[in-house]
């Protein structure tokens, strides 16, 4: 899964040759906002390609069964993709959720992460001053 910061973003849609100039950003943590199938889905990617991910919703309530499905699906991952080696499907399901956090206060973590990842509600203006309040607690880059 290829991971593209704000940063490089905006210096590829300002200038033609910006892609020249852009430097490489190494994505190493990643804060996924909201916890349903899409944001779930996310972090678990995240996790299982080596990326530290902090998991954020609203509600424990709402983390604990991302978490639990997340848990889920990377057992039948593991199934197949380790069927000679169940052992190694443990280890595996048990390293991908030691990469995942969890959170209900997204403006306390986005301050050192590499790139925040929004998955909520499909509304414009909740996406709009969700990033809003994020931008004044994240990082420039």
């Amino acid at each position: 899964m290829a991971f593209v910061t704000r940063q490089f973003v905006r210096s590829v849609s300002s200038s033609s040759t910006a892609s020249a100039s852009a430097k490489k950003i190494i994505i190493k943590h990643v804060t996924v906002i909201g916890g349903g199938l899409m944001g779930a889905g996310i972090a678990q990617v995240a996790a299982a390609t080596g990326h530290t991910v902090m998991l954020v919703d609203q509600t424990e309530d709402i983390l604990a069964k991302s978490r639990k499905g997340i848990e889920e699906s990377l057992r039948k991952v593991a199934k197949k993709k380790f069927a000679e080696n169940p052992k190694a499907g443990d280890e595996f399901v048990e390293k991908t959720l030691n990469s995942i956090s969890t959170s209900t206060d997204a403006a306390s973590v986005v301050h050192s992460t590499d790139l925040v990842v929004e998955a909520i509600v499909e509304n414009l203006k909740m996406k709009n001053e969700l990033f809003k309040r994020l931008d004044k607690f994240a990082s420039e880059s």
